[in-house]
């Protein structure tokens, strides 16, 4: 299992976080801030709720920094922290009735899209299209927690192997496969739907 390098320049941020430095924690959240907004973007889909939930990590991430081991990657337990936040929001949305991934982007839904009909003719109309990304967004919603993290992180985030097997805590072939059974289901659901 080949494991990616981690910037040497988080571990000395993290130092300097550790030892009391507020401008070593504002150069980590300027540098991981897309990342973390993109990620509650995925999750969430709501642009209002996404700032507030960032913030929320962010501020997990501060408090929890004493705790941090510096020897170990920064980015996987970063992620994982804003995952972990990202289904307790998604837990508190469902609790209102609100459903999730129902304003997926343009671009997510194009790049879900690509996955389900890899080898079939892609709609014509943009009416098609239009109604071909409701119903990935409806999918979306049908997957379970682990098969929507996986095209989450793969597909929609565009993370390595290497790096979601250090934020799944598993192996690159673990997550490999992650990947591979969260697209099947979305495609068996997709041609289920469809048929219909």
């Amino acid at each position: 299992m080949r494991k990616e390098s981690y910037p040497d320049e988080d571990r000395q941020l993290v130092a300097r976080c550790q030892k009391g430095d507020p401008l070593a924690f504002e150069e980590l959240v300027q540098k991981y801030q897309k990342a973390v907004l993109n990620l509650a973007y995925h999750y969430i889909g709501y642009r209002n709720d996404v700032e507030d939930v960032a913030q929320t990590i962010f501020t997990k991430i501060y408090f929890s920094l004493p705790k941090f081991d510096i020897r170990r990657p920064f980015f996987p337990w970063l992620y994982r922290i804003a995952i972990n936040q990202c289904y307790d929001e998604l837990r508190r949305i469902r609790r209102q009735k609100v459903y999730t991934f129902s304003e997926l982007s343009l671009e997510d839904a194009s790049s879900i899209e690509r996955l389900v009909s890899q080898n079939e003719v892609s709609p014509n109309s943009e009416e098609d299209r239009q109604e071909l990304r409701a119903l990935l967004r409806k999918m979306m919603d049908e997957l379970t927690r682990q098969q929507r993290l996986a095209i989450v992180l793969r597909d929609l985030e565009g993370i390595s192997y290497a790096k979601m097997a250090d934020i799944l805590k598993c192996t690159e072939q673990a997550a490999r496969l992650k990947v591979f059974r969260a697209r099947a289901r979305l495609k068996v659901l997709m041609e289920k739907a469809l048929r219909k």
